[in-house]
């Protein structure tokens, strides 16, 4: 068994998306380079909304708290948009294991609460015909939590919120999306690749609190700053 494992790795090694040099699967970035992606800390609060540098970027948030991981910024700025445009999901595994490690540390903290399921934001079906699948269900398996993608349907076909301006990006995605539960659940999770000014995220969440949910989270891999290089 042990020869087999070697002469596989040795054929087909394990790479690290960074570095290019071998680790251990099913990690996809080494020590080394971890050190070097600087994750969002929790030293204020678990909820993220309370940072003032963060809470400024999403005005008049319509749900309760907010989970990332990091800021949209190289190298998991290449890595998503490698994901959602070129149809790179080898990146998801080095996602999965950012995700893991903050899940972790948030988990250390007081006050955090795990919700109940977690909630994709939807794809026109026209557009996941296109694209072939939903960046945000790939990037947000395999964390130990329920996934619903039936509750929030896209109804509306709309552009694309990174080619709009702030305020054509709230009412571009007004009406966007119903909602029909599949269960009565207490706290719900709204999970995405990125978040900027929160446009899509809270159409969501107002949607899911008329349908009864009693708290909504917002999570997503990164928090874009247009202050900050991506």
């Amino acid at each position: 068994m042990n020869y087999c494992y070697r002469l596989f790795n040795w054929a087909l090694p394990n790479l690290c998306v960074c570095c290019h040099q071998p680790v251990h699967a099913p990690a996809k970035i080494c020590r080394i380079c971890l050190s070097d992606i600087a994750r969002l800390n929790f030293k204020s609060s678990v909820n993220l909304l309370h940072r003032p540098d963060i809470n400024k970027l999403i005005p008049n948030p319509t749900f309760d708290s907010l989970f990332a991981v990091c800021w949209y910024q190289h190298p998991v700025s290449a890595w998503l948009k490698g994901i959602k445009f070129n149809k790179q999901l080898t990146y998801k595994a080095a996602l999965h294991q950012l995700i893991k490690m903050q899940i972790k540390d948030a988990q250390a903290e007081q006050n955090w609460q795990m919700p109940d399921v977690l909630m994709p934001v939807p794809l026109h079906w026209q557009r996941r015909v296109i694209r072939g699948f939903n960046q945000s269900e790939e990037i947000w398996q395999r964390t130990g939590i329920a996934v619903d993608t039936k509750s929030i349907t896209r109804v509306k076909r709309t552009k694309p919120q990174s080619e709009l301006n702030k305020r054509d990006r709230k009412t571009n995605i007004k009406g966007a999306f119903s909602c029909n539960l599949t269960h009565r659940y207490q706290h719900v999770a709204i999970v995405d690749d990125i978040i900027t000014t929160g446009y899509t995220v809270n159409e969501i969440a107002r949607l899911l609190k008329s349908a009864g949910v009693k708290q909504v989270s917002v999570w997503v891999f990164a928090i874009s700053d247009p202050t900050k290089p991506s």
